[in-house]
């Protein structure tokens, strides 16, 4: 009987769908293009332009190698990052900068089920930790109210639909309010972003096994950030977990 329930139910969600496809016609997070489905909202083009995270890579920060195997950079190599470990589900290039920007700047967030999708196809992401918490990145309530919403949560959701009892959109706070990123040197960046962020209670994240999710892995300096002031305040271990991830020649 149950078996015949879940069946029902499962036809009246693909019929809802179907509707709101109907009502809401979907479009290309990229191009804009009109599409015929929601799944997957990249058109066929656009979804050729994509590339998924695969490696060769660094096995610490997921700096991506041209060719040969998985090992250090050199940047890992002669340095250590307070994160263990960093991995991104895509490549950020044009056509998913357009959809990154559409959920940042522009509220689509339709786009969440797309990046889910994408995420569970991702191979780049399978040896990060099983966590105690899921962490995002915080926003200062400066943008938070600006924007209304954290994009870095709305992914933390749509990744981990499953583990939302582990989501402590709390645990970190950003309590400067520092200028864009954007154009500034690795030592600028460094510098902003130096005591910008506080762990609210040191309970929720001490002894625990951290996930830290964020949209964009540029340089590290903000994710690195964020993982040092949670390992000083009694973290066993922080992960990065990123939608996309800057990487050159390609």
């Amino acid at each position: 009987m149950n078996s015949i329930f879940t069946t029902i139910a499962a036809h009246g969600m693909h019929c809802f769908h179907d509707l709101l496809d109907l009502l809401f016609p979907p479009s290309c997070l990229s191009c804009g293009a009109s599409l015929l489905q929601s799944s997957i909202l990249f058109c066929e083009s656009c979804l050729k332009k994509i590339k998924f995270v695969t490696e060769p890579y660094c096995t610490c920060c997921g700096t991506l190698f041209p060719s040969g195997e998985n090992h250090l950079c050199g940047i890992c190599l002669v340095s250590k990052w307070s994160f263990t470990r960093a991995r991104s589900v895509i490549v950020y290039n044009e056509t998913a900068a357009k959809a990154i920007f559409g959920l940042k700047f522009g509220g689509r967030k339709a786009g969440l089920k797309t990046f889910k999708n994408m995420k569970e196809q991702s191979v780049g992401c399978q040896d990060l930790i099983s966590p105690d918490r899921i962490i995002p990145v915080p926003l200062h309530m400066n943008r938070l109210r600006q924007r209304g919403f954290n994009q870095s949560l709305l992914l933390a959701r749509a990744f981990f639909p499953d583990q939302r009892n582990k989501i402590i959109k709390t645990a970190l706070r950003r309590q400067r309010d520092t200028i864009a990123q954007t154009g500034l040197t690795g030592l600028s960046r460094r510098k902003n972003l130096r005591d910008a962020f506080v762990v609210e209670k040191k309970d929720d994240v001490s002894g625990k096994k951290i996930l830290l999710i964020d949209d964009v892995f540029t340089t590290g300096t903000t994710v690195n950030e964020c993982a040092r002031v949670l390992k000083q305040a009694g973290a066993e271990r922080v992960d990065v977990l990123t939608l996309a991830r800057v990487a050159e020649k390609f």
